[in-house]
């Protein structure tokens, strides 16, 4: 009897195989079967050749009345001798060959693939790229002294991804310097506005920087050298610089009355804001401590008695004033907010301020302002694409490495930004939330040249 069992399920098992036998001659499962022939399909026409920056804009027809014509594939040898090869389905017209240095002439073969794999015979297309975006970064490359080492700038008009890598002196065997490059250096750029780029941390002395530009496809500039000496940038060590007093800071858990605590009756001058507690003054920005909840200075308000709130109205700025103790013409400026993520890009993290200097030589510092100050600088910070869903570097940049230059990064056109000062009025505009009644901030580092100290 098991026997029997056995031989009929075997049978049934050859039965249904010889159904799908069958079945699949011209269909399986509903889904037609690719019929592979061997017939090459014809070569394909060159209408117009386009030269572009680094690459070849080729426009071509293919055989007309070939419905089994796939794609169209180019392909040139690059300067090592390898094969680049680029395609473009059946329904473009057009295929872009980049990858090119130089402007001399270039060849490149051009094939039309069936959906059976056949290639036509080959149209050769030579023609002459324009200058490569490597190379136009290349000769556009300015490098000169900054604080603290080199800064670079270069073109880079449509965005193209581009290395530029930076080679520094090294002593790879006694009595030798070579160059050597440092790959935690090397600058990634994607951008047709911020081409430029600052190489630190090096000593203020004379040395030889080297610099190369490549790009995606392999393609490596000459090496352009330098001898530079760095100009010297030192931190404005938080011990030295103090909170002041001649402006009349208080500590109070709440915004005040401008009309009552705002203004110096006496001089005229906006007060600097009250500080939540003394946990929250002025002074715990300079203490050394990046990360807590620190300063915590209140933004005033007009009317705050008035029952009506639609009639109050909200002074924004905010000011905080210092002795640095020492003379100092800044380079830039970092700031550490509170860290929790409802602080990031939001809240009342500051998003514009100014800075304000003036020294000894300035007898009415105390009863005049901004007479007698120097705008030194008006700082935005970064808005994120999308503050719902914030990338590792937008947060990194916010949390990390919220730095400011004092030159490059200024958006006031009065401000003087090379001007040394001794006393400092920091002035707090804009927080990224602006319906929040206080500033916040762990920490405001300085970098700059030390001209004096006191």
């Amino acid at each position: 009897m098991e026997k029997m069992k056995y031989i009929m399920r075997f049978l049934t098992a050859m039965v249904v195989c010889l159904s799908l036998l069958i079945g699949c001659g011209d269909t399986y499962l509903g889904v037609e079967q690719v019929v592979i022939d061997t017939n090459r399909p014809d070569k394909l026409t060159v209408n117009k050749v386009v030269a572009q920056s680094g690459a070849l804009e080729i426009h071509f027809s293919i055989p007309a009345g070939n419905p089994n014509i796939d794609q169209v594939v180019a392909t040139y040898k690059n300067k090592k001798g390898e094969n680049v090869e680029f395609k473009v389905s059946r329904y473009s017209s057009t295929i872009l060959v980049e990858g090119f240095t130089g402007t001399d002439e270039k060849s490149i073969e051009l094939a039309c693939v069936d959906v059976s794999g056949n290639k036509s015979d080959i149209t050769t297309v030579n023609a002459a790229p324009l200058l490569s975006p490597l190379e136009i970064a290349f000769e556009s490359l300015f490098v000169e002294p900054a604080f603290g080492g080199v800064r670079l700038k270069w073109k880079n008009n449509n965005a193209n991804p581009l290395a530029i890598h930076v080679l520094t002196e090294d002593i790879l065997q006694v009595g030798v310097v070579s160059l050597v490059e440092d790959p935690t250096k090397t600058i990634y750029n994607r951008d047709s506005v911020n081409t430029f780029a600052f190489v630190r941390q090096y000593p203020s002395i004379e040395q030889k920087f080297g610099f190369t530009v490549s790009d995606k496809w392999g393609n490596r500039s000459d090496t352009m050298i330098n001898s530079l000496i760095p100009y010297k940038e030192e931190e404005i060590e938080f011990k030295y610089v103090k909170a002041v007093s001649f402006f009349n800071p208080t500590y109070y858990a709440g915004s005040r009355d401008y009309g009552i605590y705002g203004v110096n009756p006496a001089t005229g001058i906006q007060n600097d804001a009250n500080a939540h507690a003394a946990g929250n003054a002025p002074q715990t920005m300079f203490n050394g401590v990046t990360s807590g909840n620190l300063y915590y200075g209140y933004k005033f308000v007009k009317d705050l008695s008035n029952t009506d709130p639609s009639k109050r109205e909200t002074v924004h700025d905010v000011y905080a004033t210092f002795d640095l103790n020492m003379e100092a013409r800044l380079n830039r400026v970092k700031i550490s907010p509170r860290v929790h993520i409802s602080y990031t890009y939001s809240r009342s993290s500051p998003k514009r301020f100014r800075i304000w200097g003036t020294n000894d030589a300035n007898s009415a510092r105390w009863a005049k302002f901004p007479e007698g100050w120097t705008l030194i600088g008006e700082y935005v910070g970064k808005t994120p694409v999308n503050l719902a869903s914030l990338t590792d570097e937008e947060k990194d940049w916010f949390n990390n490495n919220q730095e400011y230059l004092i030159n490059e990064d200024n958006v006031n056109p009065d401000a003087k930004p090379t001007e040394p000062f001794r006393y400092m009025r920091l002035q707090l505009m804009e927080s990224y939330n602006k319906n929040e009644a206080y500033y916040t901030i762990n920490e405001f580092q300085m970098f700059g040249e030390i001209l004096k100290r006191y």
